[in-house]
């Protein structure tokens, strides 16, 4: 069962694919895929303590995508 910020995630994830060129689409899955495996790595370096879920996949998003994954972020920083 998914939790509800997996939920979030490919929502957030469909959205952000919907208006990309084809070429982004067929990578779509490979980039979440490391997005989801670096986010494993935090967790596990944070000694696998729940309740950060959101936090690590931000975090990770961050360090494969870049700032243009959250381009709303620019402004605040």
């Amino acid at each position: 069962m998914k939790t509800r910020s997996e939920q979030k995630k490919e929502e957030g994830m469909g959205q952000a694919v919907s208006g990309e060129p084809a070429h982004a689409i067929l990578n779509a899955g490979e980039v979440q895929e490391r997005i989801a495996m670096r986010a494993y790595e935090l967790y596990r370096e944070r000694g696998a303590i729940d309740g950060h879920d959101l936090d690590d996949w931000l975090e990770a998003e961050q360090a494969i995508v870049g700032s243009e994954a959250h381009p709303e972020r620019r402004i605040l920083q």
